[in-house]
């Protein structure tokens, strides 16, 4: 299972081992006593015969006095289950939720410099590449934010009408231009970096800039490709569903009957996002395996839906509350953008407010989303594997070749 880095992360053989050879205990073997040590059957001179208790020692079942009788209180010696290992983030034993999530903010407390910082120069240099964008287009094709507007709408607009307008075109068309480098690049890039810090972490390492990007870098064009692989995945779910959708409205129309076609509808909608969940979770682990395992990407897709099997319901939940504690966070956050925005709404032009509240705004979910999310998911994987393989005997091994 060690993988050559001698981190633990690789792939387990067939039969759940790395095939390295370890010493057997040999049970039953009899060792010679030590020297100077008494012979089992012949007692030595001095010592008391059996059967025959000396003078003043206390007789067999009979408790002397101030002690208690036999049987009664603890054994002594016996302090309970030794503690788990722990020598970064989280203990190296299976996890539960209060674990997962204490474990995703230690490793943005353990390595702030690349989990915060790292992730927020990248998100804040993408921003600015959309709202450049966003520029070069506003200047290069002026008749979409002129005359196409006009013509759009079938009425001329008069001059502050047509600004007006703009300021409400412009950070929406800069927010689109983020959308696919975001999607596409930045999120799977950025996810795979922030696995090679969470998993140092739980060794008890710091990984520098530098480390993290060495490590992620083989692997960018296979994320990238994962990512494609899983939106063309969704693709086919909504196109499946508006074929469905449509034929649900034409048999709906047909009999001549608007409740059947809404209760079409209804269903198929409520398919789409129990389909679209299910394909979620069973997906989310194939990030790390390709990150961690260093393994191909059919492999890996293979690798993370094996290991999503018969968790389904566990990963669910916690994605879930992960997900509604990340957006309080990025509404918590978000709120006093908004707030300055509007106070310097009244010294700064309407449009340029407008879109540095969008860019701020999308820059700090973004950071969050990002930060959070991916540290939990590399968690997950984690403790996925602990439960199904082992992970932690080896990541233990790991840890004490380190230290």
């Amino acid at each position: 299972m060690t993988s050559g880095n001698g981190e633990g992360w690789g792939v387990p053989g067939p039969d759940g081992t790395d095939g390295a050879a370890r010493p057997e205990p040999r049970y039953g073997q009899y060792a010679p006593p030590p020297p100077g040590a008494p012979q089992g059957g012949a007692p030595q001179y001095g010592q008391p015969q059996y059967g025959q208790p000396q003078y003043g020692a206390p007789q067999y079942g009979q408790p002397q006095y101030g002690q208690p009788a036999p049987g009664y209180g603890p054994p002594q010696g016996f302090a309970g289950p030794p503690p788990s290992l722990r020598p970064g983030i989280v203990p190296l034993r299976p996890l539960g939720l209060g674990e997962l999530f204490d474990g995703a903010f230690g490793a943005i407390r353990t390595n702030p410099r690349v989990m915060v910082g790292l992730t927020t120069l990248v998100v804040a240099v993408t921003v600015v590449v959309g709202v450049l964008g966003q520029q070069v287009l506003t200047n290069v094709f002026p008749q979409i934010f002129g005359t196409g507007l006009s013509t759009l709408l079938g009425e001329d607009l008069s001059t502050s009408e047509l600004e007006e307008m703009q300021s409400v075109v412009a950070p929406l068309l800069a927010t689109l231009l983020l959308l696919p480098l975001m999607s596409f690049v930045v999120t799977p890039v950025m996810t795979g970096m922030l696995t090679v810090s969470v998993s140092r972490s739980v060794l008890g390492r710091r990984a520098t800039v530098g480390e993290v990007w060495a490590a992620t870098r083989p692997v960018v064009g296979r994320l990238i490709g994962l990512t494609v692989l899983l939106a063309v995945g969704s693709a086919v779910i909504v196109g499946a569903a508006a074929l469905l959708v449509v034929g649900a409205v034409a048999a709906g129309g047909a009999t001549d009957s608007a409740a059947l076609t809404v209760v079409l509808v209804v269903v198929l909608v409520l398919a789409v996002v129990v389909l679209f969940t299910w394909f979620a979770v069973r997906t989310m682990l194939m990030a790390p395996c390709i990150v961690l395992e260093k393994v191909p990407l059919t492999t890996a897709v293979a690798r993370g839906w094996t290991l999503t099997r018969g968790g389904f319901w566990r990963l669910l939940g916690i994605y879930l509350l992960a997900q509604v504690a990340v957006s309080i966070v990025a509404q918590i956050v978000a709120f006093p953008v908004g707030i300055v925005g509007g106070l310097l709404g009244a010294v700064l032009p309407f449009d340029a407010m407008m879109t540095g509240v969008t860019m701020l705004t999308t820059l700090l979910s973004y950071v969050v989303t990002i930060t959070f999310l991916g540290s939990l998911i590399a968690l997950l994987y984690i403790d996925v594997r602990m439960r199904r393989e082992g992970l932690d005997v080896e990541l233990a091994a790991a840890a004490g070749g380190a230290a």
